[in-house]
């Protein structure tokens, strides 16, 4: 259960960022506003791969989205992650990846989260915690999120200590998280585009209403590469270029218009 304290940063915060005034407010509240201004955002990831070890009428889909949520106290962290084979389309053969979260508390260590197990986690080690801790810079344009380890509370920096990078992209002019470290299970690399859906209502369903194999096959394929991507921009794109054609009437219309112009 959020504290008193928490419980008022997240209505702070959820306020907006041209409300707020951090010069009038005590350093630890206008850090950690900063932080939330920063962290509390969903991340998604959707690519599609022809890959040489499929045939080539299939294609594999990836689906990534990765919430984090800080409330001055604590971080929980949601993720959705899964890849699936087409026969059809991304539509026709999707599947929903399940919603997973764990929750670290600043400051202290906690049980590693099950997300972060495998078989040789724990190999020639015992009494394994983890903690969490946070950088930012000054402005709050960069920060990063860092998952650490400890054996019997002594930190053990020869293990994978994961991180989630929070950054501007200058080129694509929107949020974007980088993670590293982890399992691909759980947090493939990224990058992770920002998205104003919550996290619980992304890759819910497909990302089109009905079947696409129209579209994906106007993707121009190169079958010389041994793998090539396409992201959520292009298959949007060649939906459009498929669905959205005028219809014969519009063609003929502007035929005539052209004609009586000439």
């Amino acid at each position: 259960m959020c504290s008193l304290r928490s419980l008022c940063l997240l209505e702070v915060h959820s306020l907006g960022q041209n409300t707020l005034d951090l010069s009038q407010m005590a350093p630890s509240l206008a850090k950690d506003i900063k932080i939330m201004r920063l962290f509390n955002k969903c991340f998604i990831d959707w690519e599609m791969f022809l890959e040489n070890n499929l045939a080539k009428d299939k294609r594999r889909i990836y689906q990534n989205a990765l919430s984090i949520q800080y409330d001055g106290a604590s971080w929980t962290i949601m993720y959705r992650s899964n890849h699936f084979d087409t026969d059809c389309c991304p539509h026709c053969d999707f599947v929903e990846p399940d919603l997973q979260q764990f929750t670290l508390e600043e400051g202290k260590l906690s049980p590693v989260p099950p997300q972060f197990i495998s078989e040789d986690f724990h190999q020639g080690y015992k009494d394994l915690m983890m903690g969490i801790s946070c950088t930012l810079l000054e402005d709050g344009t960069s920060g990063q999120i860092k998952f650490n380890l400890f054996e019997d509370s002594v930190p053990r920096t020869d293990r994978f200590n994961p991180t989630v990078t929070i950054k501007m992209d200058a080129d694509l002019r929107q949020w974007v998280a980088d993670c590293c470290g982890f399992n691909d299970d759980t947090f493939p690399d990224g990058p992770y585009i920002e998205t104003p859906d919550p996290i619980q209502d992304v890759f819910t369903a497909p990302l089109y209403h009905s079947c696409i194999r129209q579209a994906i096959h106007m993707l121009n394929w190169d079958l010389d590469l041994t793998q090539q991507c396409f992201g959520l921009d292009d298959v949007m794109a060649a939906i459009d270029q498929a669905f959205n054609q005028p219809e014969p009437e519009e063609f003929l219309e502007e035929f005539w218009r052209l004609v009586i112009v000439e």
